[in-house]
Protein backbone atom coordinates (compact mmCIF):
# COMPACT_ATOMS: atom_id res chain seq x y z
CA UNK A 1 0.00 0.00 0.00
CA UNK A 2 1.39 3.62 -0.78
CA UNK A 3 2.35 6.11 1.70
CA UNK A 4 -0.02 8.47 0.46
CA UNK A 5 -3.02 6.09 0.96
CA UNK A 6 -2.22 5.16 4.19
CA UNK A 7 -1.58 8.82 4.97
CA UNK A 8 -5.28 9.13 3.85
CA UNK A 9 -6.33 6.39 5.85
CA UNK A 10 -4.91 8.11 8.51
CA UNK A 11 -6.10 11.36 8.39
CA UNK A 12 -9.70 9.97 7.54
CA UNK A 13 -9.97 8.17 10.90
CA UNK A 14 -8.07 11.16 12.90
CA UNK A 15 -10.80 14.05 11.60
CA UNK A 16 -13.76 11.23 12.81
CA UNK A 17 -12.30 10.62 15.96
CA UNK A 18 -11.88 14.17 16.50
CA UNK A 19 -15.49 14.66 15.72
CA UNK A 20 -16.72 12.50 18.76
CA UNK A 21 -16.05 12.97 21.97
CA UNK A 22 -17.22 11.14 24.92
CA UNK A 23 -16.85 11.02 28.89
CA UNK A 24 -17.32 8.57 31.37
CA UNK A 25 -19.83 9.30 34.47
CA UNK A 26 -20.85 6.82 37.71
CA UNK A 27 -24.44 8.24 38.71
CA UNK A 28 -26.87 6.79 41.07
CA UNK A 29 -30.32 5.84 40.05
CA UNK A 30 -32.11 8.31 42.32
CA UNK A 31 -29.68 11.05 40.17
CA UNK A 32 -30.63 10.13 37.01
CA UNK A 33 -34.70 9.85 37.96
CA UNK A 34 -34.05 13.34 39.46
CA UNK A 35 -32.44 14.80 35.66
CA UNK A 36 -35.47 13.29 34.17
CA UNK A 37 -37.97 14.96 36.60
CA UNK A 38 -36.17 17.98 35.52
CA UNK A 39 -36.15 17.13 31.89
CA UNK A 40 -32.56 16.94 31.52
CA UNK A 41 -32.63 13.66 30.33
CA UNK A 42 -34.75 12.57 27.48
CA UNK A 43 -35.77 9.03 26.60
CA UNK A 44 -37.35 9.95 23.46
CA UNK A 45 -40.90 8.34 23.41
CA UNK A 46 -40.82 7.96 19.43
CA UNK A 47 -38.03 5.42 19.49
CA UNK A 48 -40.76 2.79 20.62
CA UNK A 49 -38.31 0.22 22.28
CA UNK A 50 -39.31 0.85 25.26
CA UNK A 51 -41.64 -2.00 26.82
CA UNK A 52 -40.43 -4.65 24.80
CA UNK A 53 -39.29 -6.14 28.19
CA UNK A 54 -41.21 -8.90 29.66
CA UNK A 55 -42.60 -8.58 33.13
CA UNK A 56 -39.98 -11.11 33.53
CA UNK A 57 -36.81 -9.33 32.40
CA UNK A 58 -38.01 -6.38 34.15
CA UNK A 59 -38.24 -8.34 37.61
CA UNK A 60 -35.14 -9.67 36.97
CA UNK A 61 -33.09 -5.97 36.29
CA UNK A 62 -34.81 -4.58 39.57
CA UNK A 63 -33.42 -7.95 41.08
CA UNK A 64 -29.94 -7.62 40.28
CA UNK A 65 -29.94 -3.67 41.29
CA UNK A 66 -31.00 -4.64 44.84
CA UNK A 67 -28.28 -7.53 44.53
CA UNK A 68 -25.83 -5.33 43.57
CA UNK A 69 -25.15 -7.18 40.69
CA UNK A 70 -23.06 -5.20 38.22
CA UNK A 71 -25.06 -3.72 35.39
CA UNK A 72 -23.71 -2.21 31.81
CA UNK A 73 -23.35 0.95 31.06
CA UNK A 74 -26.09 3.35 29.71
CA UNK A 75 -24.90 5.45 26.29
CA UNK A 76 -26.37 9.41 26.42
CA UNK A 77 -26.08 12.27 23.43
CA UNK A 78 -25.33 15.58 24.80
CA UNK A 79 -26.41 18.19 23.22
CA UNK A 80 -24.95 22.04 22.83
CA UNK A 81 -27.30 23.21 25.66
CA UNK A 82 -25.69 20.21 28.01
CA UNK A 83 -29.18 18.05 27.67
CA UNK A 84 -29.06 14.18 27.46
CA UNK A 85 -31.10 12.34 24.91
CA UNK A 86 -30.41 8.57 25.68
CA UNK A 87 -28.83 6.60 23.10
CA UNK A 88 -28.43 3.16 24.68
CA UNK A 89 -29.90 1.73 27.53
CA UNK A 90 -33.57 2.47 27.02
CA UNK A 91 -35.02 -0.75 28.49
CA UNK A 92 -33.23 -0.39 31.98
CA UNK A 93 -34.16 3.36 32.49
CA UNK A 94 -37.50 2.57 31.57
CA UNK A 95 -37.92 0.08 33.76
CA UNK A 96 -36.71 1.71 36.71
CA UNK A 97 -38.38 4.97 36.10
CA UNK A 98 -41.59 2.91 34.94
CA UNK A 99 -41.39 1.24 38.51
CA UNK A 100 -40.62 4.15 40.78
CA UNK A 101 -44.14 5.47 38.94
CA UNK A 102 -42.52 8.34 37.11
CA UNK A 103 -42.50 7.65 33.65
CA UNK A 104 -44.13 10.24 31.29
CA UNK A 105 -45.80 9.99 27.84
CA UNK A 106 -49.22 10.60 28.27
CA UNK A 107 -51.72 7.62 28.57
CA UNK A 108 -49.03 4.97 27.46
CA UNK A 109 -46.05 5.86 30.24
CA UNK A 110 -49.20 5.73 32.89
CA UNK A 111 -50.25 2.56 32.06
CA UNK A 112 -46.83 1.08 32.40
CA UNK A 113 -46.26 3.03 35.65
CA UNK A 114 -46.19 1.21 39.23
CA UNK A 115 -45.98 -2.33 38.08
CA UNK A 116 -45.52 -5.41 40.10
CA UNK A 117 -42.96 -7.40 40.34
CA UNK A 118 -43.07 -11.30 39.02
CA UNK A 119 -40.85 -13.98 41.39
CA UNK A 120 -37.28 -13.56 41.10
CA UNK A 121 -34.82 -15.85 39.99
CA UNK A 122 -33.19 -15.69 43.77
CA UNK A 123 -35.27 -13.73 45.83
CA UNK A 124 -38.68 -15.49 45.20
CA UNK A 125 -40.68 -13.66 47.86
CA UNK A 126 -40.35 -9.97 46.06
CA UNK A 127 -43.41 -11.77 44.01
CA UNK A 128 -46.35 -9.27 43.29
CA UNK A 129 -44.34 -6.06 45.12
CA UNK A 130 -44.97 -3.14 43.83
CA UNK A 131 -42.18 0.03 44.77
CA UNK A 132 -44.60 1.10 47.74
CA UNK A 133 -44.49 -2.51 49.09
CA UNK A 134 -40.82 -3.29 49.67
CA UNK A 135 -39.31 -1.45 52.36
CA UNK A 136 -38.06 1.66 52.37
CA UNK A 137 -34.38 0.56 52.76
CA UNK A 138 -34.72 -1.57 49.47
CA UNK A 139 -36.57 1.67 47.61
CA UNK A 140 -33.61 3.55 48.83
CA UNK A 141 -31.02 0.82 47.75
CA UNK A 142 -32.52 0.98 44.13
CA UNK A 143 -32.24 4.67 44.03
CA UNK A 144 -28.60 4.59 45.64
CA UNK A 145 -27.46 2.13 42.54
CA UNK A 146 -24.41 3.14 40.42
CA UNK A 147 -24.99 3.25 36.97
CA UNK A 148 -22.25 4.22 34.48
CA UNK A 149 -23.28 6.75 32.01
CA UNK A 150 -21.36 7.05 28.95
CA UNK A 151 -21.56 10.79 27.64
CA UNK A 152 -21.27 11.06 23.93
CA UNK A 153 -20.47 14.33 22.34
CA UNK A 154 -20.24 15.14 18.54
CA UNK A 155 -19.78 17.52 16.07
CA UNK A 156 -23.43 18.73 15.31
CA UNK A 157 -22.36 18.65 11.41
CA UNK A 158 -22.23 14.43 11.26
CA UNK A 159 -25.35 13.44 11.96
CA UNK A 160 -24.00 10.38 10.00
CA UNK A 161 -21.56 9.84 12.78
CA UNK A 162 -24.77 9.91 15.33
CA UNK A 163 -26.86 7.48 13.20
CA UNK A 164 -24.24 5.21 13.10
CA UNK A 165 -23.87 4.97 17.15
CA UNK A 166 -27.97 4.43 18.00
CA UNK A 167 -26.97 1.75 14.89
CA UNK A 168 -24.06 -0.08 16.74
CA UNK A 169 -25.01 0.58 19.97
CA UNK A 170 -27.94 -1.22 19.54
CA UNK A 171 -26.68 -4.77 17.84
CA UNK A 172 -26.77 -6.47 21.25
CA UNK A 173 -30.36 -8.02 22.56
CA UNK A 174 -33.24 -7.04 20.37
CA UNK A 175 -31.43 -4.78 17.24
CA UNK A 176 -33.39 -1.85 16.70
CA UNK A 177 -35.12 -1.28 13.34
CA UNK A 178 -33.61 0.93 10.55
CA UNK A 179 -37.04 3.38 11.12
CA UNK A 180 -36.54 3.41 15.26
CA UNK A 181 -32.96 4.45 14.56
CA UNK A 182 -34.13 7.32 11.99
CA UNK A 183 -37.24 8.40 14.45
CA UNK A 184 -35.01 8.75 17.28
CA UNK A 185 -32.47 10.72 15.54
CA UNK A 186 -33.32 13.27 13.12
CA UNK A 187 -36.25 13.85 15.80
CA UNK A 188 -33.67 16.16 17.23
CA UNK A 189 -33.84 18.68 14.70
CA UNK A 190 -37.93 18.89 13.98
CA UNK A 191 -40.39 16.38 15.33
CA UNK A 192 -42.71 17.43 12.70
CA UNK A 193 -41.53 14.62 10.13
CA UNK A 194 -41.90 12.08 12.87
CA UNK A 195 -45.37 13.41 13.62
CA UNK A 196 -46.22 13.27 9.96
CA UNK A 197 -45.10 9.16 9.43
CA UNK A 198 -47.30 8.43 12.51
CA UNK A 199 -50.02 10.19 11.83
CA UNK A 200 -49.87 8.86 8.17
CA UNK A 201 -49.35 5.07 9.63
CA UNK A 202 -52.68 5.22 11.38
CA UNK A 203 -54.84 5.30 8.59
CA UNK A 204 -57.61 2.45 9.28
CA UNK A 205 -57.32 2.01 5.21
CA UNK A 206 -53.40 1.29 5.71
CA UNK A 207 -53.81 -0.79 8.61
CA UNK A 208 -56.64 -2.93 6.80
CA UNK A 209 -54.29 -3.04 3.44
CA UNK A 210 -51.24 -3.85 5.28
CA UNK A 211 -52.45 -6.28 8.03
CA UNK A 212 -49.16 -5.93 9.99
CA UNK A 213 -48.09 -7.76 13.09
CA UNK A 214 -48.46 -6.17 16.34
CA UNK A 215 -44.48 -6.70 16.49
CA UNK A 216 -44.21 -4.66 13.20
CA UNK A 217 -46.27 -2.01 14.67
CA UNK A 218 -44.17 -1.79 17.26
CA UNK A 219 -40.68 -1.75 15.41
CA UNK A 220 -42.86 1.45 13.09
CA UNK A 221 -42.72 -0.47 10.02
CA UNK A 222 -45.77 1.00 8.81
CA UNK A 223 -44.03 4.17 9.44
CA UNK A 224 -41.30 3.20 7.49
CA UNK A 225 -43.83 2.06 4.46
CA UNK A 226 -45.34 5.60 4.43
CA UNK A 227 -41.53 6.61 4.56
CA UNK A 228 -40.80 4.42 1.46
CA UNK A 229 -43.93 6.18 -0.24
CA UNK A 230 -43.20 9.77 -0.09
CA UNK A 231 -39.27 8.95 -0.66
CA UNK A 232 -40.12 7.69 -3.68
CA UNK A 233 -42.67 9.84 -5.01
CA UNK A 234 -41.92 13.23 -3.93
CA UNK A 235 -37.67 13.15 -4.43
CA UNK A 236 -35.75 15.68 -2.83
CA UNK A 237 -33.01 17.42 -5.24
CA UNK A 238 -29.30 16.16 -4.52
CA UNK A 239 -30.47 13.02 -3.31
CA UNK A 240 -30.02 9.76 -5.22
CA UNK A 241 -31.46 6.47 -4.91
CA UNK A 242 -28.58 4.83 -3.26
CA UNK A 243 -27.45 1.13 -3.81
CA UNK A 244 -29.49 0.30 -0.95
CA UNK A 245 -33.15 1.91 -0.52
CA UNK A 246 -32.53 1.73 3.03
CA UNK A 247 -29.59 3.94 2.84
CA UNK A 248 -31.66 6.01 0.33
CA UNK A 249 -34.69 6.65 2.93
CA UNK A 250 -31.93 7.43 5.89
CA UNK A 251 -30.87 10.11 3.72
CA UNK A 252 -34.15 11.57 2.35
CA UNK A 253 -35.47 11.74 6.01
CA UNK A 254 -32.66 13.21 7.22
CA UNK A 255 -32.81 16.15 4.73
CA UNK A 256 -37.07 16.16 4.62
CA UNK A 257 -36.58 16.68 8.56
CA UNK A 258 -34.85 19.94 7.78
CA UNK A 259 -36.79 21.25 5.05
CA UNK A 260 -39.48 23.37 6.08
CA UNK A 261 -41.28 23.33 2.65
CA UNK A 262 -41.45 20.04 2.93
CA UNK A 263 -45.00 19.04 1.02
CA UNK A 264 -46.69 17.70 3.95
CA UNK A 265 -50.22 18.36 3.10
CA UNK A 266 -50.28 17.18 -0.61
CA UNK A 267 -48.26 14.36 0.70
CA UNK A 268 -50.88 13.43 3.49
CA UNK A 269 -53.93 13.94 0.63
CA UNK A 270 -52.35 12.01 -1.68
CA UNK A 271 -51.26 8.96 0.67
CA UNK A 272 -55.06 8.81 2.18
CA UNK A 273 -56.88 9.04 -1.68
CA UNK A 274 -54.91 6.30 -2.88
CA UNK A 275 -55.31 4.62 -0.10
CA UNK A 276 -58.83 4.63 0.04
CA UNK A 277 -59.28 4.24 -3.87
CA UNK A 278 -57.30 0.57 -3.06
CA UNK A 279 -59.25 0.45 0.52
CA UNK A 280 -62.79 0.12 -2.00
CA UNK A 281 -61.53 -2.43 -4.05
CA UNK A 282 -61.82 -4.84 -1.29
CA UNK A 283 -58.80 -6.98 -1.67
CA UNK A 284 -56.98 -6.50 1.71
CA UNK A 285 -54.21 -8.75 -0.35
CA UNK A 286 -53.54 -5.80 -2.88
CA UNK A 287 -50.01 -5.93 -1.79
CA UNK A 288 -49.41 -9.80 -2.18
CA UNK A 289 -49.34 -11.84 -5.03
CA UNK A 290 -51.08 -15.37 -5.03
CA UNK A 291 -50.75 -16.80 -1.41
CA UNK A 292 -47.57 -15.11 -0.80
CA UNK A 293 -46.09 -12.50 2.15
CA UNK A 294 -46.83 -8.42 1.89
CA UNK A 295 -44.22 -7.37 -0.89
CA UNK A 296 -42.54 -4.71 -0.67
CA UNK A 297 -42.05 -5.15 -4.55
CA UNK A 298 -45.90 -4.82 -5.56
CA UNK A 299 -46.27 -2.31 -2.78
CA UNK A 300 -44.34 0.70 -4.06
CA UNK A 301 -45.47 -0.22 -7.66
CA UNK A 302 -48.84 -0.24 -7.17
CA UNK A 303 -48.55 2.96 -4.50
CA UNK A 304 -46.43 4.94 -6.97
CA UNK A 305 -48.68 3.88 -10.06
CA UNK A 306 -51.85 4.84 -8.68
CA UNK A 307 -50.54 8.02 -7.22
CA UNK A 308 -49.40 9.26 -10.46
CA UNK A 309 -53.06 8.61 -11.92
CA UNK A 310 -54.99 9.26 -9.11
CA UNK A 311 -57.78 11.48 -10.90
CA UNK A 312 -58.21 8.61 -13.18
CA UNK A 313 -58.59 6.24 -11.16
CA UNK A 314 -61.09 8.13 -8.93
CA UNK A 315 -63.49 8.94 -11.81
CA UNK A 316 -63.99 5.81 -13.30
CA UNK A 317 -64.50 1.96 -12.37
CA UNK A 318 -62.72 0.16 -9.80
CA UNK A 319 -62.61 -2.54 -12.27
CA UNK A 320 -60.19 -0.29 -14.93
CA UNK A 321 -57.81 -0.53 -11.58
CA UNK A 322 -58.37 -4.13 -10.62
CA UNK A 323 -57.36 -5.15 -13.99
CA UNK A 324 -54.36 -3.22 -14.03
CA UNK A 325 -53.02 -4.79 -10.55
CA UNK A 326 -54.21 -8.27 -12.27
CA UNK A 327 -51.54 -7.54 -15.05
CA UNK A 328 -49.10 -6.23 -12.87
CA UNK A 329 -49.10 -9.82 -11.30
CA UNK A 330 -50.00 -12.20 -13.34
CA UNK A 331 -47.24 -10.45 -16.32
CA UNK A 332 -43.58 -11.48 -16.58
CA UNK A 333 -42.75 -7.60 -15.92
CA UNK A 334 -42.98 -8.13 -12.17
CA UNK A 335 -39.83 -10.51 -12.22
CA UNK A 336 -37.52 -8.03 -13.73
CA UNK A 337 -37.81 -6.04 -10.54
CA UNK A 338 -36.78 -8.89 -8.65
CA UNK A 339 -33.96 -9.91 -9.66
CA UNK A 340 -30.57 -10.75 -8.29
CA UNK A 341 -28.72 -9.99 -11.01
CA UNK A 342 -29.48 -6.40 -10.61
CA UNK A 343 -28.31 -4.54 -7.66
CA UNK A 344 -30.75 -2.95 -5.18
CA UNK A 345 -30.57 0.65 -6.89
CA UNK A 346 -31.54 -0.90 -10.41
CA UNK A 347 -34.34 -2.88 -9.04
CA UNK A 348 -35.58 0.02 -7.29
CA UNK A 349 -35.73 1.95 -10.74
CA UNK A 350 -37.11 -0.48 -12.52
CA UNK A 351 -40.01 -0.67 -10.02
CA UNK A 352 -41.01 3.00 -10.72
CA UNK A 353 -40.43 2.84 -14.34
CA UNK A 354 -43.00 -0.57 -13.92
CA UNK A 355 -45.24 1.61 -12.03
CA UNK A 356 -45.55 4.05 -15.25
CA UNK A 357 -45.51 1.63 -17.29
CA UNK A 358 -48.67 -0.40 -16.09
CA UNK A 359 -50.86 2.26 -14.35
CA UNK A 360 -50.65 4.90 -17.06
CA UNK A 361 -53.54 6.22 -18.65
CA UNK A 362 -52.11 6.88 -22.30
Amino acid sequence: MEIVELQSIEQEIEKTRNSLISDKLDMSFGEIMNMYQDEDIEITPEFQRLFRWTEYQKTRFIESLLLGIPIPPIFVAEDDTGKWELVDGLQRISTIFSFFGILKGGEFGIKKNNWALCEGDIIKSIAGKKKEDLPLKLQRTLKTAICRVEILRWNKDRNDLKYELFNRLNTGGEPATEQEIRNCIFRGKSSLFNDFLKKLSENGAFLTLIQPTDKQIEQLYLQELVLRFVALYYPIQGIDIAENISNYMTAYMRKAVADPTFPYEDAELLLNRVLNLLSNMGDNKVFRADRGPFSNNIYDIIMIGVAQNIVFYETHPLERLAEKIAELKTGDLLKTTTSNRLNSKVRTIKRLELANQIFSIE
